[in-house]
């Protein structure tokens, strides 16, 4: 006879334990989707303000929104940069996922005629010290200068993205690639996959502006 009271229990109050777990699921559910609410509108801002600066960086003196102007072509979109109504340049953003620990995200200013003025990574997850000495721009500080007390301006030097300054590409021309591949582009020992993602990114946007300028600079234009 208690054998039976004590199941006649256990029944009842599995219909209570799954409302009650319901109940917990929706008051959680409700409070994500408040703090989503509450925070969406800063994170966008902060995102937009990072892009701003970004590409503040990469293009030429504008007086425009470059990034109310853009125009997606592949896996590459453009951001257009003008001065008194006329194309000062380019910036190209593609996402690569062939980084050491997953997506890539590249930055790289354009002149008008397809040189690649700077290039940035804006976003990654690489190795600190190793994949990150491809990707990051950091200033270097020396006893020296501190003591000079130097003010260094600009975005700070980094080898490996500096070098492709001033390259172009061609239509259907042969993907850049480090020199370990046969190619003509530095990299980093032990980031050498660090360093393949971030010259495949960027020949990516230098190429897809190649194939497209044309289009590009009439729907720019208009």
């Amino acid at each position: 006879m208690r054998l039976c009271v004590e199941n006649m229990k256990k029944q009842t109050n599995i219909p209570m334990l799954v409302l009650t777990l319901s109940l917990i699921a929706g008051i959680a559910a409700a409070l994500l989707g408040w703090v989503y609410l509450l925070t969406a509108d800063p994170i966008a801002a902060a995102l937009q303000e990072k892009t701003n600066a970004a590409l503040s960086e990469v293009l030429p003196a504008f007086d425009n929104r470059p990034a109310d102007e853009t125009v997606t072509r592949g896996d590459v979109k453009f951001y257009v940069a003008r001065k008194d109504g006329q194309i000062t340049g380019f910036a190209g953003e593609t996402v690569t996922p062939k980084g050491y620990n997953g997506d890539v995200t590249v930055l790289a200013g354009l002149t008008p005629d397809g040189a690649v003025t700077t290039v940035l990574v804006t976003q990654q997850a690489e190795t600190p010290g190793l994949g990150t000495v491809v990707t990051d721009r950091k200033r270097q500080k020396t006893l020296s200068g501190l003591i000079k007390g130097a003010c260094q301006i600009g975005l700070p030097p980094n080898p490996v993205l500096d070098q492709f300054n001033g390259m172009k590409a061609e239509v259907k021309q042969t993907p850049w690639a480090v020199k370990k591949d046969g190619g003509q582009l530095d990299a980093v020992t032990g980031a050498t996959i660090t360093s393949r993602a971030v010259g495949g990114a960027v020949f990516t946007i230098a190429e897809t502006f190649a194939n497209q300028r044309e289009t590009l600079m009439e729907e720019s234009n208009r």
